[in-house]
Parts: structure tokens; C-alpha cells; sequence
């Protein structure tokens, strides 16, 4: 049964990047879940970005906006891409005013990015409610703008510089949400073609890939070839999945599996004992969500440093191990996670702690402050 008599209860708005789309997924999820139609909900997002890919199987009503993201480096070059950057703005706000016109939508909900401001702006410009959503322990620029002048302000973590901060947890998907990874853990095995009783360690660098963790998987690989009791899943990311490709006999040692991203990173979570990643927002709430163990390595080149501080979360919970890929060799994060993959008893304990945290985004008050 529909909870709002309107056409079009709530549009959701981002992208660029699945790191932003996937949150999106998961707030249309929350408001499912708690009663409105799937019809309610309509997605804005950009032409060119991750979106395009992620959301048109879940059925959600999606247009897409031809709007690009700004340079920030000084040069005459940067300069062009800017202005012609910003005269696709302009456009993409005067579409999205005639789109949110039509749709006439209770609430705007933001989780940020580049593709967040045409519906943003346009939503301020017809005096439609705008809830921003901050998953990131150091907001983006884009949500600190659009934090100024929204209805509500919904963060993962305190404390926080946003106004009306109110703290929700972050938004996690249903497969993510519902996991249960020991009891799953076996099924989830078994679909990925992994041994069943081996020790499992997945590393992924997000959803751009990294060429980081490539070059350190290849080392793990390659350094631990004979050890048959030892299963290494990789997600490479698509453009580097012919790259750093480990040197080994897949027959007679360690089990090794090559893939260039998947949409089922619940199998992932509860096929493995320890995860290797970056630390982008949405990672770092699945893990803890789940509740596993995990080493995160933060991208030095994200804005403003915020992956650091994502990690540093969940480090501080005792569910993660945080390390400096400038302080410390590929060879010394290396040894750390063959170490920490042979005690068992630490893998539990970070798992309970993980989880432990993990509990203000199961318990995801999201939907409370939209509606």
C-alpha cells in the first residue's frame, strides 16, 4: 500500500560514480521497504555515469542529464573544460526545473556528487523540500553546498559541520543489509567456484579499480602460490583487468580468481574471511553492516583525503586495520595480511567489532527524516 497519495513521492539524485549510486539504490530501497511503491521514486542522474549501468534492472523510473564534473587544476586547459562544464549545467538545471515541474515530487533527496546539482538547484528554484544524505565521514563539496539550504541533513557519522546534521548511519543495500555471512558463507562459496574450506581473502579497489592493490594482490599471489589451503578473489576494476596479472600455477597451490567487478559484492563479503580494499564510503558501511574483518589501504588522491577518514571509523572500532601506502611497502601490507589471514581468533574478533558498528546502519534512519 502506497504511504503517499502522490504521484511521485521522492527523486533521488547523483551519480557519477557507483560510489554515489549505490547509496541512491539503497535510500529507494529504504523507502520501498518501509511502504512506498517503487513508481513513487524517481532517479536523476548523469548521462555518462555509473548510473546508466546500476539502475535501469532495479526498475526505478531514471532520467539522465548530460552535466560533467568541474577540474580543479589551474591551467588553460582546465579552464576550457570548465566554462564549457558550466554551460552544461545551465542546461541540465533549466531540464531538471521542467522535470521536477511535471513530477511535482514531495522531497528531493541528494546524495551528492556532480550529478546531484541540476535537481538540487532546480528543487530550491520551485521551493521543493531538499534532504541531503552524507555517507562520507568528511562530506564532499557538493553536499556541503546543498547542506546550506536543505530542509534536513542525514549523516553517517558525528560529529558533523553540516546543518540540520541529523545522524542516520548511512544508506546500505537490502542484500548488504539482510546478509548474514556464516550462514551464507558456504552457499556463497559454492557460486564463486571457491574451495569451501579454504581461507579466503578478497581484495577490490572500488568501483574504478586500483592499480595498487592490483600490484599487491600479484605479489600475494605469487608469494604464496603453494599454499593450497589459501583462495585470493580479485576485482581488478575493468580497465585494469589485463593488467598485473599474477605469475602461477592455478593447479597445485593457491586458488586465485580474476574478476573485473560484480554486482553481488554480498557473495563477496560472505564467501571471504578477510577483505583488502580501499576505503570509499559505501565499503567501509557494508563491511561494518556485515560485520568483516577488513585491511583498508585509503586513496591518497581522493577529495580532501576523505577516504582516511572513512577508514579511520571503522579502525578505531577495532573492525579494520588501516594502513599508509606511502608509510609502508606492498611487501609489509603484504606479510600484514598473510598474518592476519592465519589467526582465526583475530578475524573474529574484528568481525564482532565491525558489526558492532555496523549497527547504526542496519538500523538506517533515513526514511524517518525524508518523510
Amino acid at each position: 500500500m502506497n504511504k503517499s497519495n502522490q504521484a511521485i513521492y521522492a527523486v533521488i539524485t547523483g551519480g557519477g560514480t557507483s560510489g554515489h549510486v549505490i547509496p541512491a539504490l539503497a535510500i529507494a530501497e529504504l523507502l520501498v521497504d518501509s511502504g512506498y511503491s517503487q513508481n513513487q521514486i524517481h532517479f536523476v542522474g548523469t548521462l555518462n555515469g555509473a548510473e546508466t549501468r546500476l539502475v535501469p534492472p532495479t526498475k526505478i523510473p531514471l532520467t539522465l542529464l548530460d552535466v560533467r564534473g568541474f577540474n580543479r587544476k589551474l591551467s588553460f586547459s582546465s579552464l576550457k573544460t570548465n566554462l564549457h562544464a558550466l554551460l552544461m549545467l545551465r542546461r541540465a538545471i533549466a531540464n531538471a526545473t521542467v522535470l521536477l515541474q511535471s513530477l511535482n515530487p514531495a522531497v528531493v533527496v541528494s546524495v551528492g556528487g556532480y550529478g546531484s546539482v541540476p535537481a538540487t538547484r532546480a528543487a530550491a528554484k520551485l521551493n521543493i523540500p531538499v534532504v541531503t544524505v552524507s555517507y562520507d565521514r568528511l562530506p564532499g563539496r557538493a553536499t556541503r553546498l546543498q547542506a546550506r539550504r536543505a530542509a534536513a541533513t542525514a549523516v553517517a557519522y558525528l560529529p558533523s559541520k553540516l546543518p540540520n546534521a541529523t545522524l542516520t548511519g548511512a544508506p546500505v543495500r537490502r542484500s548488504i543489509r539482510d546478509l548474514d555471512i556464516a550462514a551464507m558463507r558456504g552457499a556463497a562459496r559454492l557460486r564463486l567456484g571457491l574451495p569451501v574450506d579454504s581461507k579466503v581473502i578478497a581484495v577490490t579497489g572500488g568501483s574504478l579499480g586500483s592499480a595498487f592493490l592490483n600490484k599487491l594482490t600479484r605479489e600475494l599471489v605469487e608469494q604464496n602460490h603453494d599454499r593450497k589451503d589459501l583462495s585470493i578473489i580479485h576485482l581488478t576494476g575493468e580497465r585494469y583487468l589485463n593488467d598485473d596479472q599474477p605469475k602461477y600455477e592455478n593447479t597445485n597451490g593457491i586458488f586465485y580468481l580474476r574478476l573485473p567487478t560484480t554486482d553481488s559484492m554480498h557473495d563477496i563479503y560472505a564467501a571471504s574471511d578477510l577483505v583488502v580494499s580501499r576505503a570509499g564510503a559505501s565499503t567501509v558501511a557494508e563491511l561494518a553492516t556485515v560485520g568483516r574483518a577488513s585491511v583498508l589501504i585509503p586513496w591518497k588522491q581522493a577529495a580532501d583525503n576523505h577516504q582516511f577518514f572513512n577508514a579511520q571509523w571503522l579502525g578505531d572500532s577495532g573492525g579494520a586495520i588501516v594502513m599508509d601506502e606511502d608509510a609502508v611497502s606492498k611487501q609489509k601490507i603484504s606479510n600484514a595480511v598473510i598474518l592476519l589471514i592465519n589467526d582465526q581468533q583475530k578475524l573474529l574478533e574484528m568481525n564482532h567489532r565491525a558489526r558492532e558498528a555496523g549497527k547504526l546502519h542496519r538500523d538506517s534512519g533515513i526514511v524517518k527524516l525524508i518523510s
